[in-house]
């Protein structure tokens, strides 16, 4: 894999650091940071001292600064990091009473045990020694939220973040998938799941339902009216003049001399204007909430069919269902974080 992209520095913002109102607070973190970094390197650099390939290679390149740091750390080292162990105690304690005096936490005792790392990492043993690494990424991501520091264009930071992201796409994919694989077999059931939705969640709403939808579908009625009430009007011209033509009385009354043709134009008008009034007067008493009788009982009678138990009916729901669920497996398998790896953002 190449990338191109120059690593970002990490950023520190001074006018932060100098306008912040909790300076004290801000030193103190910034000198654990420091303390953390050296205590760190300290048990990484005596752990390696501890190694026979490493020792040999500082005695032939710097015999007089192995021997001292044998004879006086190396041989006392329990000791030196009691004294970091001692400031990280101090520190903890300190950090709890202000949480305790601020309230911080719902209960004085919540402290420690949000802060376990901290805790266990002033264990001088090997292992719970590693815990101080989680200490200073606490530290790191406390000046990181207060703006003090900016990591998110390092290139560290964005390794990270991608295969942390990456991580949780496979936990969630695999979640996903397995919970959609139960909701089928439950789809797939005697008593599929379907029915009891229809009976215990839609059934008990259905009078809401019924003054929703009808209110929804007069509103609809007349919004689509308004917009295409001169469509309507020529359509409703058209079909009055076809009748009119078709019919034979008034053919024949068409053929009466002088008055004739003018009858016909404006019986034809006249029943264009009275079709078109019917229809005008039937939308907009459909949209008004006290005339909406008739929209309600066709509703009531469409929910109704479909609340009742038919067998068809169900297994058509459930076929769909099951489609829909094979769909959404399909999408959630696809893994988007793998088109990134030929070009990843760190």
């Amino acid at each position: 894999m190449t990338n191109n992209r120059p690593d970002m520095p990490l950023k520190i913002n001074r006018e932060k650091l100098r306008s912040s109102s909790q300076t004290s607070w801000l030193v103190l973190d910034l000198f654990m940071v420091l303390l953390v970094v050296v205590n760190l390197v300290f048990i990484l650099f005596d752990t390696l001292y501890g190694t026979s390939a490493f020792r040999g290679l500082l005695d032939g390149s710097l015999p007089a600064f192995s021997a001292f740091y044998n004879e006086q750390i190396h041989a006392h080292f329990l000791y030196w990091d009691l004294i970091f162990i001692a400031i990280f105690i101090s520190e903890f304690c300190f950090q709890w009473v202000v949480a305790v005096r601020k309230r911080t936490y719902a209960r004085w005792y919540f402290y420690p045990f949000l802060h376990w790392y901290d805790l266990l990492g002033t264990i001088p043993i090997g292992s719970f020694r590693l815990l101080r690494f989680l200490r200073l990424i606490s530290l790191i991501i406390r000046l990181q939220k207060m703006g003090i520091i900016d990591l998110t264009n390092t290139r560290i930071y964005q390794f990270f973040k991608f295969y942390f992201e990456a991580f949780i796409d496979e936990v969630s994919d695999r979640v996903m998938i397995q919970t959609l694989d139960d909701f089928r077999r439950e789809l797939e059931d005697e008593a599929p799941i379907t029915r009891e939705i229809i009976t215990k969640v839609i059934a008990p709403q259905r009078d809401k339902l019924v003054e929703h939808l009808s209110r929804r579908i007069g509103h609809i009625a007349q919004q689509s009216y308004d917009r295409h009430q001169q469509e309507i009007r020529d359509y409703v011209d058209s079909v009055i003049a076809d009748a009119v033509k078709a019919n034979a009385g008034i053919r024949n009354l068409d053929r009466v001399p002088v008055v004739g043709r003018a009858i016909v134009n404006q019986l034809r008008q006249s029943i264009n204007d009275i079709v078109a009034e019917v229809v005008d007067r039937t939308v907009r008493d459909i949209s008004v909430v006290e005339n909406n009788r008739l929209v309600d009982e066709s509703v009531t009678v469409i929910i109704d069919a479909i609340l009742e138990d038919h067998p068809e009916l169900g297994d058509i729901g459930t076929r769909m269902s099951i489609e829909a669920i094979e769909l959404i497996k399909a999408r959630v398998r696809v893994q988007r974080w793998k088109e990134h790896l030929r070009d990843p953002p760190y």
